[in-house]
């Protein structure tokens, strides 16, 4: 915003010296208005006049030849070089005007004009090279390091030529009469050039980069312009000259601006531009919204609020894990232009982290925001082009607003983060607005995460077992271990609760590491105890299943506790092995040369592809208490029930039903030939000691 108003401001400057040449040329147009300065007022102006313009001369020069040779351009190089010639020559029009000491030939108007003429030549010619050649490296020219050697020679021959004999040259000016018709003639023509060189900026004005074109176009005009005082002016030492050279440093002000100051800042602009966006997809980065947060957060009223909607994109590793990181990418890029396509003008976006963006919408309430989520979710679901694939993925929004949910701009996105692991446990592809009983859950969250961190290290997690029942005989076949975990602070904390936090914030590994060793170690307890206690089912975390090393991990459990490969069952869930299904292939034939037993848990609720139980080593299938529930009520469950046992027999698989509390729910089981059951009709989980005391009471439950 400074900067446009700065750029406002020397164009409105600019715009004025253009319009006021028009009167003081009006003016100076009459001889009798040309009033004559004394030669020592006069050359103390003109001095200091010049060394300005041969300053920015010089500076044009060095920026043409002092960037690296991968990114200096051919008209760069070419404007250094003649702003190079304009420098020296200009030079020595300064040291020619009289009352400077005589340079080998005596000083003299006429001669200071032949160098004054040459270096208004040399910038002309180099102005028209800059606007007419195109933007090409100057790396791809063999000459390019000694092109100003040969600008020097030319200038140097040119210049010793004029300065031996000047008077060689038919006169440019004459004391007492002023100047030539010659002179004024090619006044005329470098007017003329300038004006010319104006036009061809406009109509290539689209083609020329890394420049401020108005600020080069406001230099030639003023130098067009001050080209006309430098025709009408009689006596060299008269304001109309005084003007003239004025105008020029007007001009050159600009050109400074136009390509010197441009050029110099432009590694700045583009510095700052790389801390604020994202290389990737071109969009800010998380750094410049949160500035852009904080300025909305500031300006927002209570009638006038503002919105953030943070959006993840769904199951986007998957992309990265079969396409290749490439592929991502170019889906990123895709999904950047699609959402900045389909947003409001006003909102602004930008790439927060990963798959993460992140809209702010001004002037929004919660209603608008909504109705913008809606519609990029609906954009969202279309397919993307990338290369020859049609890409489809999902999304997940999570939206606040200022000030109703928080009062600062990094509660605001703490809340975001809350409302979008909403939409994404609910489901995903779904959009979840930020509400008071989500930070009540999240202030619960944080302090589940803190306090089982030091649950396994202060012994406040226990292992409970389920006992497991077949049918037909009753016969107690195994147990399943069971997590609980009894807070001195927060009391008995559901599974339920815990678990899912553990998975998120990686505490699963160790905690499920204690439990597989802590269930062979009581397994084999209870052998040693002479106890026919079956085998012992323990489940895996997706975490723990995607460790390279699980089956050595196993092995060393195994090997620690004394128990057989054979009398160990891990349960995993059907989203485990089908979300990696190259992997789980992996890691499940380990297992199966360690000889353990793998039980597929809570079948039916996952992806239930039916091609995985041909393809790896199941033995189990547990079919989930949900199914149940409601049997031999409900027809749709009674039918599900029965497919799967079916399914299990036809496989030669175990097939044990979870969730069994009533007789009616087992009377069916047994009709339809289940397996084993597990549940409340026969035993809530117990811990150890109640588990022998069960099985030495030698539990049994006959066939009714």
């Amino acid at each position: 915003m400074i900067r446009l108003q700065e750029y406002k401001t020397h164009r409105r400057a600019g715009g004025l010296l253009l319009a006021a040449s028009i009167p003081l040329l009006l003016w100076q147009a009459v001889t009798a208005n040309q009033l004559v300065f004394s030669a020592p007022t006069f050359l103390a102006a003109h001095s200091m006049m010049e060394i300005f313009a041969i300053i920015v001369a010089a500076l044009i020069f060095f920026t043409g030849h002092g960037v690296q040779e991968t990114v200096r351009s051919v008209r760069s190089v070419v404007l250094g070089c003649a702003f190079l010639a304009v420098a020296l020559f200009d030079i020595l029009h300064f040291l020619s005007y009289l009352g400077m000491p005589d340079l080998i030939s005596p000083n003299s108007p006429h001669k200071s004009v032949l160098f004054w003429l040459c270096g208004r030549f040399a910038a002309g010619i180099g102005l028209l090279a800059y606007v007419l050649l195109p933007e090409a490296s100057v790396a791809r020219f063999p000459l390019r390091r000694h092109a100003w050697i040969g600008v020097l020679f030319v200038v140097g021959a040119l210049s010793y030529g004029l300065l031996a004999s000047p008077h060689s040259v038919p006169a440019m000016y004459v004391t007492g009469q002023g100047q030539t018709p010659l002179k004024i003639t090619l006044e005329w023509l470098v007017f003329g050039f300038y004006l010319a060189i104006a036009a061809l900026l406009y109509l290539r004005r689209q083609r020329i980069t890394n420049c401020d074109i108005e600020s080069l176009m406001l230099a030639l005009l003023l130098l067009a312009a001050g080209e006309l005082f430098f025709i009408v002016y009689v006596d060299v030492t008269s304001v109309a000259n005084l003007l003239g050279h004025l105008y020029k440093v007007f001009a050159y002000y600009f050109l400074y601006r136009a390509i010197y100051a441009e050029a110099v800042s432009r590694p700045f602009r583009q510095m700052r531009h790389m801390l604020s966006h994202d290389d990737l997809t071109g969009l800010p980065n998380r750094a410049a919204f949160n500035d852009r947060l904080n300025q909305a957060v500031a300006r927002a009223r209570q009638d006038a609020p503002c919105a953030v909607l943070l959006l993840d994109l769904d199951h986007f590793q998957n992309v990265n894990d079969t396409l290749g990181h490439e592929h991502g990418d170019l889906l990123l890029v895709a999904v950047a232009q699609r959402i900045r396509a389909n947003l409001p003008k006003a909102a602004f976006v930008a790439r927060f982290s990963g798959d993460e963006f992140v809209i702010l919408l001004e002037h929004a309430p919660v209603e608008r925001a909504t109705q913008v989520g809606q519609d990029l979710l609906r954009t969202m679901s279309c397919e993307f082009d990338i290369g020859n694939d049609h890409l489809g993925i999902g999304a997940s929004i999570g939206i606040v607003t200022y000030p109703t949910d928080g009062e600062s701009a990094s509660v605001l996105m703490r809340y975001a983060d809350l409302a979008l692991h909403r939409a994404k446990s609910s489901g995903r592809n779904a959009l979840v607005v930020f509400s008071r009983d989500l930070s009540e859950e999240i202030q619960r969250r944080v302090l589940l995460e803190a306090r089982l961190k030091h649950a396994l290290a202060h012994n406040e997690l226990a292992l409970h077992y389920q006992p497991k029942i077949e049918i037909l005989s009753g016969r107690l076949m195994g147990w399943e271990a069971l997590l609980r975990w009894q807070s001195p602070e927060l009391g008995a904390v559901s599974p339920d609760e815990f678990i899912p936090i553990a998975e998120q914030c990686g505490l699963i590994l160790p905690i499920g590491d204690w439990v597989l060793r802590e269930a062979c170690r009581q397994m084999r307890t209870w052998q040693e105890m002479g106890l026919a206690a079956g085998s012992m089912a323990v489940n895996l975390s997706t975490r723990q299943f995607r460790q390279k090393d699980l089956a050595e991990e196993i092995s060393a459990a195994l090997s620690d506790s004394g128990l057989a490969p054979g009398d160990l069952e891990l349960e995993l869930t059907e989203s485990s092995i089908m979300d990696h299904l190259a992997s789980a292939a992996a890691v499940l034939a380990e297992l199966e040369q360690l000889g353990i037993r793998i039980a597929v848990d809570d079948f039916g609720t996952g992806h239930s592809s039916l091609s995985y139980l041909k393809a790896f080593s199941i033995h189990c299938l547990k079919i989930d208490r949900s199914f149940i529930h409601d049997i031999p009520g409900d027809d749709n469950d009674t039918a599900i029930v029965r497919a799967i046992i079916t399914l299990a027999g036809s496989l030669g698989l175990t097939v044990v039903a979870e969730g069994v509390e009533t007789e009616a729910q087992l009377a069916y089981l047994r009709a339809n030939h289940c397996d084993q059951v597990q549940g409340f009709l026969f035993s809530r989980p117990l811990p150890p000691d109640d588990c022998v005391s069960l099985m030495r009471a030698g539990l049994r439950r006959a066939a009714a």
